[in-house]
């Protein structure tokens, strides 16, 4: 009877505790944030981005001063905000965010570096005007600043504030126009820390690049300017080439263009506007023209036509072309502007990249390469006969009596032809193939040492990497050389390999032995059997 009492208790909590469940947040993981970047100067801005978070809105704490609130969180606990980095001192400092559950795990923090930077104002001015420097992100009370203009240390100082915030004025050192920089430094901030920061003593054009060949693209700031100033104009040696250019509302010109054909050397590129900016005011900037030559088409065979375009050489001077070291016998002059235009005929070539010069007679030069997309086969490798190889007319003794037959039946049926005399030794030559693409043929060339005035033999047009000597070919007792080259089926011709020397020789010393024993023997044999036979015939048997 006594657990009866708590069935009412039971039933309740069974019925009301689905609805608990519901009405109760539900636990979440720790909350997390990060900053990107994690350093950078004052007014910095950064990505802050979290998740973990149960609340619907959060506030944002620098070093636990509130700089932010009301930033909206997503129903799945995740927030990304923007933030820029207020004024503070050099170092590392907190961001902090919380939202509005109360939460002790929806709050979190992360870590920004503070780096001291400076600030110019203005950023343009003229000669004597006056610079302000501000400097933030040093240390605290940072004492003795020092600032420099290209890399001179200024007679002026600053010391920071609380916030490490100071400021400096001075009037511009330059007595000339142009581009110059400065920065800052004391004995805890390096100069490295702060950079260098450009100012213009105006008005002031630059150019980038300063020298290259005829057509390279420049490009050209002017700085000064009247508010969109227009009417500005370009000029190359006093010759306008770009006119009709307008000014930004800060009076800056961006501009680029490409350098007109003119001979080689250095060039004045000036800048001008209206009557706000005319002539003269602006200081001109040195360009300097290099020679140069292109070549149409860039790649090709033997034979091919390439047209050879040059710029930048002197006027009316002489241009001959060499290709690889070699001259061509092309010659040509430039015209006024130093341009010229030529061609040749690409000659054979064992390399895939030739070198095409073009030299003035002034001494001044340029290069090109032309691709040569087929290059002549390489030399071939010889197999055999090997070096110092001795090749025998008669290999052996049945090779002698054939052979000796065949010159008397030769010499009784055939008195008039010219197929009469010893056939050459049966002997193949073998080389390796020419790693080439393509078909290839071969041409094999036999000399006699004794008489090198003309090939002994010379076969060209072989398709197979051997050839077999025939009763044509005019090899007969002596010292001989041979060697192959390979032709490609664009008539590239290679190399010739290296030659291998071989002797012609009767026979060997064992063959001419029996050469001679075996009629003796057989000699010998015949008179014994005569001679037995008479004496039987003698003895009445």
């Amino acid at each position: 009877m006594a657990n009866s009492k708590f069935l009412p208790i039971l039933s309740a909590l069974v019925f009301f505790l689905p609805i608990l469940l519901l009405v109760l947040p539900t636990p979440v993981h720790a909350s997390t944030i990060t900053v990107a970047p994690s350093s950078g100067r004052v007014s910095t801005s950064v990505h802050v981005s979290g998740d973990g978070f149960a609340g619907r809105l959060a506030t944002v704490y620098w070093d636990k001063q509130v700089i932010v609130t009301k930033v909206p969180i997503a129903d799945t606990g995740e927030l990304a905000f923007d933030l820029q980095i207020p004024t503070a001192c050099k170092g590392s400092h907190t961001i902090t965010v919380t939202d509005d559950s109360h939460w002790s795990n929806s709050t979190a923090s992360d870590t920004f570096t503070v780096l001291p930077g400076i600030e110019l104002f203005p950023r343009i001015g003229q000669i004597y005007s006056t610079i302000t420097v501000i400097g933030s992100g040093f240390s605290c009370f940072e004492k003795d600043i020092k600032v420099t203009w290209n890399k001179t240390v200024l007679p002026i100082s600053g010391t920071a504030n609380d916030l490490g915030v100071w400021s400096v004025n001075f009037d511009v050192p330059a007595p000339t126009k142009g581009e110059y920089f400065i920065s800052s430094f004391s004995s805890s901030t390096d100069a490295s820390e702060i950079g260098d920061h450009q100012f213009i003593v105006a008005p002031f054009a630059k150019m980038q690049p300063s020298s290259g060949p005829v057509g390279t693209e420049i490009t050209i700031e002017g700085f000064g300017f009247r508010t969109s100033e227009d009417g500005i104009t370009i000029t190359l040696d006093n010759q306008i080439i770009l006119c009709n250019l307008i000014a930004g509302t800060d009076g800056v010109l961006h501009t680029s263009l490409n350098i007109p054909p003119t001979t080689q050397g250095h060039h004045l590129i000036g800048v001008f506007g209206s009557d706000f900016t005319p002539k003269g005011l602006i200081p001109d900037m040195d360009f300097n023209v290099l020679p140069n030559i292109q070549l149409q088409p860039p790649s090709g065979n033997k034979g091919t036509k390439v047209t050879v375009n040059g710029t930048g050489f002197i006027k009316s001077e002489t241009i001959t072309l060499s290709y690889e070291g070699t001259d061509l016998n092309s010659n040509t002059v430039a015209d006024d502007k130093g341009s010229f235009s030529t061609n040749f005929v690409a000659p054979q070539s064992a390399t895939k990249e030739n070198k095409v010069k073009a030299t003035g007679t002034t001494g001044i030069s340029a290069e090109s390469v032309f691709i040569m997309d087929k290059v002549t086969p390489p030399a071939p490798v010889l197999v055999s006969p090997q070096r110092g190889a001795k090749l025998v007319l008669f290999g052996s003794v049945v090779d002698v009596f054939l052979g000796t037959a065949k010159e008397l039946l030769g010499m009784i049926s055939f008195q008039n032809s010219n197929k009469r005399g010893l056939e050459p030794p049966r002997v193949s030559f073998n080389w390796s193939d020419g790693q080439v693409q393509g078909k290839t043929m071969y041409t094999l060339e036999i000399v006699n040492i004794n008489n090198s005035s003309s090939a002994a033999v010379l076969k060209k047009g072989l398709i197979n990497s051997e050839y077999d000597l025939s009763r044509d070919d005019a090899i007969t007792l002596g010292s001989y050389s041979w060697r192959v080259r390979a032709v490609d089926d664009i008539g590239n011709e290679g190399l010739w390999s290296e030659a291998n020397t071989f002797e012609v020789i009767p026979m060997s010393n064992s063959v001419l032995i029996l050469s001679l024993l075996i009629p003796l023997v057989f000699i010998g044999g015949m008179a014994v059997l005569c001679i037995i036979i008479w004496r039987r015939h003698k003895a009445g048997i």
